[in-house]
């Protein structure tokens, strides 16, 4: 029997070159802007310059606060720090022009300053879903995290040396501008790392428990237009796969919402707790074929898809070996966009993973529940210890 519960409220504006539209959209929400960016790149790439061009020329926006100071990796302190300057310049609404960490610290900030209480305290609160949060405008600058169309965020509590997920549905952005035109000046790195973002979204939505008949249509989508541009977007910038890049995020991000992450989101989130210098989507390639290898047991009909939607020829083959197929067709592309790296490279051995298995429980058993497969810590230990060589 089919069962499932989808709500989406969402507003979406997916237009080359309407970035320097922004404050239109923000207006109709507040007229005191906290515009959260990243360190460089909105900088360097002049963006910056058409945005604050484009608040400066409305009427309806009194003033705007630019907050620079986005880790890595979205941390209580930043958070806080984001907070502050909202409370303190009497800002009604909070605008993000930036990668995952930019867009997830945004979101955070927003309902922390809106109730006046921190992460933690918020984090734990029964009645998150329905406590207010500032208007938000999200609008990425890498096609990867697909933060700008979901319930959900993640921080890092570096103290504590644990990575967790944020959820409300008071942090979906009011308006997601998806102005694909911000990604072209991403580099090569940064193209790699989001993409396999993007893609480990759509595995684990449409292979988890909690996938239903619309994230699968989502996820399906992702995954082929991942299959057909990453590698291209990597090696040739073209426009049009980059583009493509950036509609596969939107999907892959929206189909989390229901179908969510499951034991690789759950496993990297331990990893940049650690490291908060990794990347996301490095530290997800890293971890990815040791779960593939185990979950194409549990699942087979949609690994062979996934294998399918990746442009692996499983015809004439038995559900056995087509879904295998899927493990072949992901390190393809990861190698194909040079994510070579591993935990060893970042500073893990035996020990450290040892100490991570017990945290990964903790922190993220929802994620490890939701997988395909019933990973016990035993498993988990396995995985981090292969992903150490690669």
């Amino acid at each position: 029997m089919i069962e499932f519960n989808f709500y989406s409220p969402l507003r979406i504006i997916f237009k080359p070159n309407e970035i320097k539209n922004i404050a239109g959209y923000t207006a109709r929400n507040g007229n005191r802007v906290l515009l959260v960016i990243g360190r460089r790149h909105l900088r360097e790439s002049k963006k910056l310059d058409v945005i604050l061009e484009s608040f400066k020329r409305s009427p309806k926006i009194e003033e705007v606060v630019v907050f620079d100071k986005t880790p890595q990796n979205p941390d209580v302190e930043a958070i806080e720090e984001a907070k502050r300057e909202i409370l303190e310049n009497r800002l009604n609404v909070v605008v993000a022009v930036g990668g995952g960490s930019a867009m997830d610290l945004a979101k955070i900030a927003s309902i922390c300053a809106k109730q006046n209480r921190g992460v933690w305290e918020l984090r734990e609160d029964p009645a998150l879903n329905v406590l207010d949060a500032y208007p938000i405008i999200c609008s990425p600058t890498t096609s990867g995290s697909g933060s700008e169309v979901t319930r959900y965020a993640v921080f890092n509590d570096n103290k504590k040396r644990v990575k967790v997920a944020f959820s409300s549905l008071s942090i979906y952005p009011t308006v997601s501008l998806i102005d694909p035109t911000l990604t072209y000046s991403m580099p090569q790195g940064v193209v790699a790392n989001t993409g396999f973002d993007a893609l480990s979204h759509a595995i684990e939505a449409y292979t988890s428990k909690s996938a239903c008949p619309i994230t699968d249509v989502y996820c399906r989508e992702a995954i082929s237009l991942i299959g057909v541009n990453l590698v291209k977007a990597y090696r040739s910038r073209d426009k049009n796969a980059m583009d493509n890049m950036s509609l596969a995020a939107m999907f892959a991000g929206m189909a989390l919402n229901v179908g969510r992450a499951s034991l690789p989101h759950a496993l990297e989130h331990s990893l940049s707790a650690f490291r908060p210098d990794l990347p996301h989507g490095l530290g997800l390639s890293m971890v990815m074929i040791p779960f593939l290898k185990r979950a194409v047991e549990c699942n087979k009909e949609r690994f062979a898809d996934i294998a399918y939607l990746l442009g692996e020829d499983i015809s004439n083959m038995n559900i056995d070996d087509a879904a295998k197929r899927c493990v072949d067709g992901v390190i393809k592309i990861k190698e194909a966009i040079g994510l070579n790296k591993t935990l060893r490279d970042f500073g893990f051995d035996k020990r450290t993973i040892d100490e991570l298995v017990d945290i990964t429980f903790w922190t993220m058993d929802h994620g490890i529940k939701n997988s395909p497969c019933n990973f016990t810590k035993d498993d988990i230990r396995q995985i981090y210890y292969e992903a150490l060589e690669g």
